[in-house]
């Protein structure tokens, strides 16, 4: 029998199925498509849950007691990794950021991290080597700059498809291109400063890590950088490998 890690983000939910060291199967959907998204999945020897959104937990619930799954270990806040969170209030400090950090501390890597979550929100985080989170930083992610420039200025037009690319131009005289050259800056140049700020503190040694649905958008302009994708599903994993050995 296996293990299933399953995260619940802000807008999707993902999970992973491993049997000893091989992964079976992996996916993500939307919150509205749990059970669907679930339902042929084996019956597990293990669950563990990230949780940010607790108005979809009974949802998960109820498929976990209609399959017959085993009761999961719940991961709801850093409250849950009191040995892993340094933070000023743990039990505000997102399960998200809590394990990636728990993750890159169970890599056993050298030295200090920067954790990069390119979410809904986009958190930038200092991580000491032994995978304690010690702070960091909250911004809006790329889906939510865009969503609040429309619902803020409605009568702009949507913004183009088209990638601006690495060369940089001056401007741009046409407005669809200019909004999207306008936030691709603002979400690129921001979590770039927000990562300088954590540097400054960790040092110039910290190993920057990209994980999140985003990540691609991030990883060209924030070199030297690792991508890591499902870093919140790593740290599960050792959590649950973690009760496994006692």
């Amino acid at each position: 029998m296996g293990t299933l890690v399953i995260d619940i983000g802000n807008t999707r939910l993902a999970w992973r199925l491993r049997e000893r060291s091989t992964i079976v199967q992996c996916g993500s959907a939307s919150h509205q498509a749990i059970s669907d998204a679930l339902s042929t999945l084996p019956v597990v020897e293990a669950i563990a849950i990230s949780s940010v959104q607790r108005s979809h937990e009974d949802q998960l619930q109820h498929w976990i007691e209609a399959a017959e799954q085993p009761q999961p270990i719940w991961i709801r806040s850093g409250a849950d990794l009191p040995a892993s969170v340094k933070t000023e209030q743990p039990h505000l400090t997102g399960s998200d950021r809590a394990l990636c950090a728990f993750a890159w501390g169970g890599a056993q890597q050298q030295g200090p991290a920067i954790i990069i979550d390119a979410g809904t929100a986009v958190t930038v985080d200092a991580v000491n080597q032994s995978g304690h989170l010690l702070g960091g930083w909250i911004a809006p992610g790329w889906s939510a700059l865009c969503q609040g420039l429309q619902q803020a200025a409605p009568s702009l037009p949507e913004m183009s498809d088209e990638e601006i690319g690495a060369a940089p131009i001056p401007w741009s005289g046409e407005t669809r291109r200019a909004i999207r050259g306008g936030i691709e800056s603002m979400f690129v140049e921001g979590v770039r400063g927000l990562r300088q700020r954590v540097q400054e503190a960790l040092g110039e040694t910290a190993t920057t890590m990209i994980t999140g649905g985003d990540a691609d958008r991030l990883l060209p302009a924030l070199q030297p950088a690792r991508a890591q994708p499902n870093m919140v599903l790593d740290g599960l994993e050792l959590i649950l490998e973690g009760h496994r050995h006692g």
